[in-house]
């Protein structure tokens, strides 16, 4: 992928996986789904 980016002259960020201080928005969101919607929070609403 980087490659064929690179080709289209396209830079990439480079996010170390697993450090959420670089991806907080990612992290929340999991979060967020993971307490609403695989706890069954989410479902009882609709």
């Amino acid at each position: 992928m980087r490659q064929w980016l690179g080709k289209a002259g396209v830079k990439t960020l480079y996010i170390t996986p697993g450090s959420p201080w670089e991806n907080g928005y990612c992290v929340s969101f999991n979060g967020l789904l993971r307490d609403e919607l695989l706890n069954g929070r989410f479902s009882t609403h609709w």
